[in-house]
């Protein structure tokens, strides 16, 4: 597991650490979660953003997930927001969604299609949870003729837009769509999902997609489109090769 760092400025007078976990699913770091816990524990951040599918759509409990968020919340608040797996448990296995919805609702501040406001140093920082269409994930059974994303469905779903007076940071699990978020005005973009390409290799990078797409364009790293960074984590779970798991750490400055 490695640790990857970004300093950001975000023109803003304030300094604020973020450590973003993304895309767990099965994967377990020591009995209940025990080893990711210290390594984002010792971080210290000022908050925990999670980018969705921190469980896959077929699992059967929580086990592993359950510990790991309580135990990061002694440390700092943790906000949640959801990814394809995560929704698509509604239609697996209602019963366990419910569950799901319910434990993130009561351990953290759940983020699905929802804003919260954070206050440091006298600056607000506005974080949203995005959920979007499942068919910009797969359609129809097929991975054809994907649903796109528009800034203007990106408001419809959030209720409202950015405010310049703020620091705005968009937890999107899919980071296929960075034109729409830099035309909808996110400062911060966090994403996961592509698991890094699964296999990296040097001097090409991310080789496969979710979507069975071949050198996908928004994979690992930095990426930025006008005034938007977006930062795309590897994340932790799933098949990987010369790709380690990652936990990202951000520190916003002026």
């Amino acid at each position: 597991m490695k640790t990857t760092h970004y300093t950001i400025n975000i023109k803003k007078n304030v300094s604020f650490r973020i450590v973003q976990l993304s895309d767990l699913h099965k994967k377990v770091f020591g009995p209940g979660n025990s080893e990711l816990i210290k390594t984002a524990t010792e971080l210290k951040p000022d908050a925990f953003f999670i980018t969705g599918d921190m469980v896959s759509r077929s699992v059967k409990n929580f086990d592993t997930l359950k510990p790991l968020i309580i135990e990061l919340n002694k440390t700092a608040p943790v906000y949640y927001s959801l990814g394809n797996h995560e929704t698509d448990m509604e239609n697996v296995n209602l019963k366990l969604y419910k569950e799901l919805i319910a434990f993130l609702k009561e351990n953290c501040t759940l983020l699905d299609n929802a804003t919260a406001i954070i206050e440091k140093d006298d600056v607000k920082i506005r974080v949203s949870g995005l959920t979007i269409y499942q068919e910009c994930y797969k359609n129809n059974g097929s991975y054809r003729n994907l649903r796109g994303l528009s800034d203007e469905e990106i408001h419809n779903f959030l209720g409202e837009k950015p405010d310049p007076e703020c620091v705005n940071i968009l937890l999107a699990h899919n980071p296929n769509f960075l034109d729409a978020y830099a035309k909808y005005g996110c400062d911060l973009v966090l994403s996961g999902h592509v698991h890094g390409g699964c296999v990296r290799l040097p001097f090409i990078g991310g080789v496969l997609s979710p979507e069975r797409k071949f050198f996908p364009k928004y994979s690992l790293g930095k990426y930025t489109e006008k005034n938007t960074t977006m930062i795309v984590t590897s994340g932790l779970g799933k098949f990987r090769l010369f790709n380690p798991p990652e936990i990202v750490v951000i520190d916003l400055i002026n």
